[in-house]
């Protein structure tokens, strides 16, 4: 009671700091930190690493960003052992690809809360695999710090204001630059060179055999539209200024049905399902609902079938994409050039403030009424427009 009353030692305690105060004390720390870590001679690159590690614990459309990355190490060392280092929240976005040798939990590490412990373990675990190579796509010190403190010799990551100072080979981040093409700029920084980025995702052929039973009420009808109105929430907080109002998905599915004679199906995971059941409830056309009853395995099996996607600014997005599925993105706090979807059929809408995001790359102190200012015709228009690239090929 005392909490929500308040009280004078209550009201009167020191409240945490900004954003803005906590990036500005960080850079300074890791810029004096920079300084003892110059000192250090790093040792060459070697020309085959026999084994490599990607560090990127979160989220689930950042770990599909970084397949392209996994894609051109796969294709400049076809024998060397690749793993990728990730949380359990994005671990499906990668766990059936086939161009990595196997996976390392993160654990918390990286996602969410954890305590010095969990910390530790990890780096003992990597350590004990004895990478020769780390590539760090994580813009946080204490992540990049994790291959130091293991032991690896060769560091490769980003270097946004100063923080990747304990990497032996950072790579600047600077202006506005999608960010699939920046963790490709850690190959380039060894010499590679790399096409533009394409997201990968495989699903297995159960997930596909589950998809089609899920879309049998569904066969033969062109398009097959599927409707994200989830997103935003992850181990790292909840920013709901990324979801476009459920009621607004509705009409321009009922649009969709009316004028192009298309199906509509909702896609969402566990936690999704009241702002899917409201979008279903506000549809004059019936839509198929599997939100909730889905693995990841099989939304993306789901989305492959489907001929274009609306959605959010989510990982599901980047998976339609990953699986050839065009989307039409509708954005808000966030910028489409550094998180758009990375297909040349597909549209990002967004009327947000233009620049990056601040260093550690949440959009929480940005405007999140700034999705409001997209349109339900500009959507609409959208999906003409990506549906007749779809139809033309």
């Amino acid at each position: 009671m005392a909490l929500l009353g308040g009280n004078a030692q209550t009201m009167n305690a020191p409240r945490p700091p900004g954003p803005k105060v906590r990036d500005a004390a960080i850079g300074a720390a890791s810029r004096m930190l920079s300084l003892l870590f110059a000192l250090r001679r790093a040792s060459p690159f070697p020309k085959d690493p026999r084994s490599i590690l990607i560090l990127k614990p979160c989220c689930v459309g950042d770990v599909l960003l970084a397949t392209p990355l996994v894609a051109a190490l796969r294709k400049q060392y076809p024998e060397a052992h690749i793993d990728f280092a990730v949380g359990p929240w994005a671990q499906a976005m990668v766990e059936s690809n086939p161009r990595l040798n196997g996976l390392l939990d993160c654990g918390r590490v990286g996602s969410g809360g954890y305590g010095y412990r969990e910390y530790w373990s990890l780096v003992q675990r990597i350590r004990e695999r004895g990478y020769q190579v780390c590539f760090v796509l994580d813009r946080s010190p204490l992540i990049s710090l994790l291959p130091f403190w293991a032991g690896t010799a060769q560091r490769v990551g980003l270097d946004s204001g100063g923080r990747g100072f304990s990497l032996t080979l950072r790579v600047p981040v600077r202006g506005v630059k999608h960010e699939a093409d920046l963790y490709l700029d850690t190959a380039r920084a060894i010499g590679l060179s790399v096409r533009a980025p394409r997201l990968e995702y495989y699903p297995t052929e159960v997930d596909r055999a589950r998809a089609r039973e899920w879309l049998a009420p569904l066969s033969g009808v062109r398009p097959l539209i599927a409707l994200i109105p989830g997103g935003g929430v992850n181990p790292g907080g909840r920013t709901m200024g990324k979801r476009w109002p459920p009621e607004r998905f509705a009409r321009v599915g009922d649009r969709s049905v009316e004028e192009l004679k298309a199906r509509v199906v909702i896609i969402g995971g566990r936690g999704a399902e009241p702002i899917a059941n409201e979008l279903a409830r506000a549809m004059h056309h019936p839509p198929l609902d599997p939100t909730g009853q889905l693995s990841w395995g099989e939304t993306g099996a789901v989305l492959e079938i489907c001929d274009l996607a609306i959605a959010n600014d989510t990982g599901a997005m980047h998976l339609a994409v990953a699986v050839g599925t065009p989307v039409v993105a509708i954005f808000g706090p966030s910028d489409p050039r550094v998180y758009g979807p990375l297909d040349p059929r597909s549209i990002a809408l967004g009327h947000g403030p233009s620049g990056p995001l601040p260093r550690s790359g949440n959009p929480r102190n940005r405007d999140m009424t700034a999705i409001l200012r997209v349109s339900e015709e500009e959507v609409y228009q959208a999906v003409q427009v990506v549906w007749e690239r779809v139809r033309s090929e």
